[in-house]
């Protein structure tokens, strides 16, 4: 539905009340960092954040288990290409998603890769192949806007490569000994540029034209979240934990510069996003930091391997996101979790006790699990016996928002 334009300026009005005030910037800045690190208390890292952003930032931060008012607590569920992807299909066109048939409505997020948008755009540096995807991630993204279901986009940036059809890589061994960070930036720490940062911007230019794409019928730009170079406190991504803070954080710094300030996009929440943050320590979440005028989200990924360490991780994963994200003003949220049915033992009460029942009592607006497809399996099958039950029980938990209770694009709360 499209947003109201009075009830737009309504939640304008609540998320801006507070006023202006100075934010913490980023734990390691550079000289990039300087005055932009200021942002509005209760709104959006963009000062020119558009009405239907500030709309959808400020629902994301109404939810809180810890709320006094019931109406608050609750939290949204997430999945990756819920409706493209299953285990007898992936990629190859619309699909009734596996939630869905067990709990008859869609996830309340959903996610898609940008880098990955049909069968054969599997490399983002491939320009034709990125380009050629625009059209059926708009027509997904304009679906989702009309059923009030909000859209992240999760974005695996492979290594170049010489040919669409040759194998993807992104692992730090797999990738050319110049695919680090630094090499994206137009200005390195020398004065040169980097040898990927022409190859970079125009990606960036490609993403500028699909989120410009992006708009209802009243030709308002659709808010989108945007998870770009996600765990990156760990070590198997090219932008991984080898790569310098301060130069995680300035090429962040850049990206999002570029795209408001370059492209007059002002439609994105950006969500900052490590793994498992408390195994790959603090320093992982605080020094990689881009700071609060860059970011609107603090997010983690956490996935249950079967070694029964993910019940303590788990809850000290949302502690520490949790807190972190308070100081910061941001909105929290577990961007990725799951338990690979497909490979490991059943767990049959895995969805209600160990994924639902540690968010109580914490602030999370969302819970987004990993997708189903033909090599794995994050979400049962109806007919997958207590597992799926388990599932049933999780989507009937009142806590717990699929799609059709509520459209994320309009107020939440009148004021």
């Amino acid at each position: 539905m499209a947003l109201r334009s009075w009830l737009a300026r309504t939640a304008i009005a609540a998320v801006t009340s507070a006023g202006a005030v100075g934010c913490a910037p980023a734990a390691e800045p550079d000289e990039d960092a300087s005055a932009e690190d200021a942002v509005t208390t209760g709104g959006p890292a963009d000062p020119s954040a558009t009405a239907a952003a500030r709309v959808v930032f400020a629902n994301l931060r109404a939810f809180d288990f810890r709320s006094p008012d019931a109406f608050d607590r609750r939290v949204l569920l997430g999945q990756q290409e819920p409706d493209v992807s299953s285990r007898a299909s992936y990629g190859s066109g619309p699909l009734r998603s596996d939630v869905e048939a067990l709990g008859g409505r869609l996830p309340a997020v959903v996610s898609y890769e940008l880098s990955n948008v049909t069968r054969g755009s599997t490399q983002p540096f491939d320009r034709a192949a990125f380009a050629a995807g625009r059209g059926a991630m708009r027509e997904l993204v304009i679906d989702k806007h009309r059923q009030g279901i909000l859209t992240s986009f999760v974005w695996h940036l492979r290594c170049p490569k010489a040919r669409v059809t040759d194998p993807d890589r992104f692992a730090p061994a797999d990738c050319p000994a110049d695919m680090r960070m630094e090499e994206l930036l137009e200005r390195k720490a020398d004065g040169s540029r980097g040898v990927h940062f022409e190859e970079w911007r125009a990606m960036l230019d490609e993403l500028a034209e699909l989120l410009w794409s992006l708009k209802d019928e009243r030709g308002e730009l659709i808010p989108v979240l945007l998870r770009p170079f996600h765990e990156h406190t760990g070590g198997w991504f090219w932008w991984g934990r080898d790569n310098a803070p301060e130069v995680y954080a300035r090429v962040w710094r850049e990206m999002v510069t570029y795209l408001r300030d370059g492209r007059g996009l002002h439609s994105a929440l950006w969500v900052y996003c490590p793994a498992a943050p408390t195994e790959r320590s603090l320093r992982g979440l605080e020094a990689y930091y881009p700071g609060d005028a860059y970011v609107d989200v603090v997010a983690f990924d956490r996935y249950d391997r079967g070694d029964g360490s993910f019940a303590r991780g788990y809850a000290a994963d949302l502690d520490l996101v949790g807190t972190f994200a308070r100081r910061h003003g941001k909105v929290a949220a577990v961007a990725e979790i799951g338990r690979d049915l497909a490979h490991l033992p059943t767990d049959p009460t895995w969805f209600t006790r160990a994924m639902l029942a540690p968010l109580e009592g914490r602030s999370f607006a969302y819970v987004g699990l990993w997708r189903n497809a033909p090599w794995e399996k994050f979400v049962p099958e109806p007919t997958d016996g207590a597992v799926a039950d388990d599932f049933r029980r999780m989507l009937s938990d009142p806590r717990v928002l699929s799609s059709g209770r509520h459209d994320l694009y309009r107020p939440l709360h009148a004021r």
